[in-house]
Order: structure tokens, then C-alpha cells, then sequence
């Protein structure tokens, strides 16, 4: 009788052991569709959250937008998971132009948002992803970047920068990355705004590349600068108009998402 009870309480334990099992697999596998970085639960105020509008952009949205208007402008943003970015563009004789390995270092993997500027003011706006400075309200100097709360800075990456990963990698070359590059010039926010000015009444999008972020980052701020030209015919100074979104990142979707692929 004993050696039966024994018997049972081994097969609960073995049972037990193997629920954990498959609840941890399913976990994780869930944990590979979700977005590493995420908007938190309590946004301010001035920040309007679209839990889901794929529709909103041209490009397709594929996790929720964060939209924010100052001085007739507005800026959306969402965020890109390295997996999305990859089934739409590293297909085919082209590299995706945020291509990584795992052998990458922190510092040379990227970290992409989705960004569209509308100007609905009656002056031109000025928005130049590298080379220019503006200062917030607070009178500190303000660059387009990533910045967390451990005080960690995360800069844009250029058109150039984004070129030279690409040219520095052993693992692709050639016409993979000349029509890599080619898309990036068809779908980065930079390029798609002539002489880095947004003109009243029209509007620019694209992605906007980062530097990825450290993985003990727990909250964060994008923060892009823009500059609202003076009135026609005024001797007035550019006015410097700052956007910052907050976001949170979580270290364990990081870890659970995808290898790269290609389709």
C-alpha cells in the first residue's frame, strides 16, 4: 500500500513538473509576439494613445501609436519590433536596412520607431535628424534621442549610419545590401523630408532608427526636437518646439523575441 502511494505521489509530481513544463513553453512563445518596448499604462495627459489603427500611417502600424500635439504640430509615433522589420523587408535579394546578428554588440543593434509630423501651423517646420540642436522649455539642450532614467543617451542613427553597419557586416554584402539601402532611402523620415523643412499644411513619415536600447532600460523617453519658423516677414527667431514621448521596455520580451530571419 505504501509502494502505491508512493507510486501516486511520484506521477502527481512528474505531472506537476510537466504542467510547469508547458506553461513556461507557452509563456515564452507568447512572449515572442509581444513588443519589448510599450507605452505605459498612465500617459500624460497631452499624450493621445491609439491602441490599434493600422490605417493610421502609410505604412502600416504594427503595436500602438502615441500622438501629441504643440503649436498647431502634431507627432505620432509606434514602435517596430526587429521581427516585423525583418518579414517585411529581408526578403528576397535585399537586406532589411535594421539588419542585426546576435553577434552584434548592444551599441550596433537598432531600436526603430515609425514617425509622422504633421504641420498644421502657418509657418514652416524644421526637422533635421542629425547636426541640430534645440532647447526645451527648461533652457536644456535637447537632440533627437532615446534617453532612460539611469541617465543613458541612445542617438539617432543616419541614412550614413545605417550604410555603414551594413557595409561593416561579414554576413551580408553586395546587391543584398544595395537594395537594402535603396529601401532605407524609400522609407526613412529623413529622406523623405526635401531640405528638412515640412511645409504648413503637409506632412512627413517614416521610420526613425535608434541605437538599441540597454537591456536593463525600464523607462524611457523618444525625444524629437522640431523648429517652428517665424511668421512671413518677420524678423522673428526660429522657436524650438520639443516632443517627448514616454515608453517602458521590458528585458524578458527582449530576451524571448526571434532570431533574425529571412523570407
Amino acid at each position: 500500500m505504501k509502494s502505491s502511494n508512493g507510486s501516486v505521489i511520484m506521477n502527481i509530481a512528474a505531472l506537476l513538473i510537466f504542467t510547469l513544463f508547458v506553461a513556461g513553453c507557452m509563456g515564452g512563445t507568447a512572449l515572442k509576439h509581444e513588443s519589448p518596448v510599450h507605452p505605459p499604462e498612465n500617459l500624460p495627459e497631452d499624450i493621445v494613445l491609439d491602441a490599434e489603427n493600422p490605417d493610421f500611417f502609410k505604412i502600416a502600424a504594427k503595436g500602438p501609436i502615441l500622438s501629441m500635439t504643440q503649436k498647431d504640430i502634431t507627432v505620432s509615433l509606434s514602435y517596430w519590433r526587429n521581427a516585423d522589420l525583418n518579414f517585411r523587408y529581408n526578403r528576397g535579394s535585399s537586406v532589411s536596412p535594421f539588419f542585426e546578428t546576435e553577434g552584434l554588440k548592444q551599441g550596433d543593434k537598432t531600436d526603430v520607431f515609425y514617425v509622422k509630423i504633421e504641420n498644421n501651423s502657418p509657418q514652416k517646420v524644421v526637422f533635421k535628424v542629425q547636426g541640430r540642436r534645440a532647447r526645451d522649455v527648461a533652457g536644456s539642450v535637447a537632440i533627437c534621442e532615446i534617453a532612460d532614467k539611469k541617465e543613458n543617451r541612445f542617438p539617432v542613427l543616419s541614412y550614413a549610419d545605417l550604410e555603414q553597419r551594413l557595409r561593416y557586416m561579414t554576413k551580408v554584402g553586395g546587391l543584398y545590401v544595395k537594395n537594402g539601402l535603396e529601401i532605407a532611402r524609400q522609407i526613412l523620415i529623413e529622406l523623405q523630408i526635401p531640405d528638412d523643412e515640412i511645409l504648413p499644411g503637409e506632412s512627413a513619415e517614416g521610420f526613425l532608427p535608434f541605437q538599441e536600447l540597454k537591456l536593463n532600460t525600464r523607462e524611457l523617453e523618444v525625444i524629437i526636437p522640431l523648429e517652428k519658423a517665424p511668421p512671413e516677414g518677420t524678423a522673428g527667431r526660429y522657436q524650438n518646439v520639443v516632443f517627448r514621448f514616454p515608453f517602458e521596455h521590458s528585458e524578458s520580451i527582449r530576451h524571448a523575441q526571434p532570431p533574425t530571419t529571412r523570407y
